[in-house]
């Protein structure tokens, strides 16, 4: 894999909607979605829209599915020029970190979107406040890689705070798109 020096940005309004999806009671059960962008052809790929997945089944620390109801979602999204990019999920834990099963469902998604693209954004959200309360990795079909958190320009910072202190960041990874 060749290093690449590129940004993922997360706007305000998908900083919010993911914060909104952080498990803050004991007894929260996880959530599941999709994340979209418009445009894949450049050096920093804008997260235009986060969607939640309706689970079939839904605990505390496990959610399940339907991968067709996913696939109709892409479908849709696509028809509106949105690119899936990847997938989120709520962790109960403070500064979240992959699991068995979720390092088999990123290289899952990885390996189907394999034709389109070079990589998947892999995203879970703990309950920490952003930015160490999201976990960003990028799965290239073989492995998962942590991406490096860079602080919010004064430039971007429409695009960098949510709220309650909720901050989304730029990503750098050694990863290719």
């Amino acid at each position: 894999m060749t290093d690449a020096n590129w940004k993922l940005e997360i706007p305000k309004h998908v900083a919010l909607f993911l914060s909104q999806h952080t498990q803050c009671a004991w007894n929260a059960n996880e959530s599941v979605g999709q994340l979209y962008s418009r445009d894949l052809t450049t050096d920093t790929i804008v997260i235009d829209q986060a969607t939640r997945l309706m689970p079939g089944w839904a605990r505390r620390t496990r959610v399940q599915f339907s991968p067709g109801g996913a696939m109709a979602e892409r479908k849709k999204m696509f028809s509106k020029g949105l690119h899936c990019v990847g997938i989120w999920h709520s962790h109960p834990e403070h500064v979240p970190s992959p699991s068995r099963e979720d390092l088999e469902l990123a290289a899952d998604y990885a390996t189907a979107a394999k034709k389109q693209l070079s990589g998947i954004v892999f995203a879970i959200i703990g309950t920490a406040p952003f930015p160490s309360g999201l976990g960003i990795w990028v799965h290239d079909g073989t492995l998962l890689h942590q991406a490096n958190s860079l602080k919010p320009s004064v430039q971007n910072e429409e695009h960098c705070v949510a709220h309650q202190n909720r901050a989304c960041v730029n990503i750098k990874s050694n990863t290719s798109r």
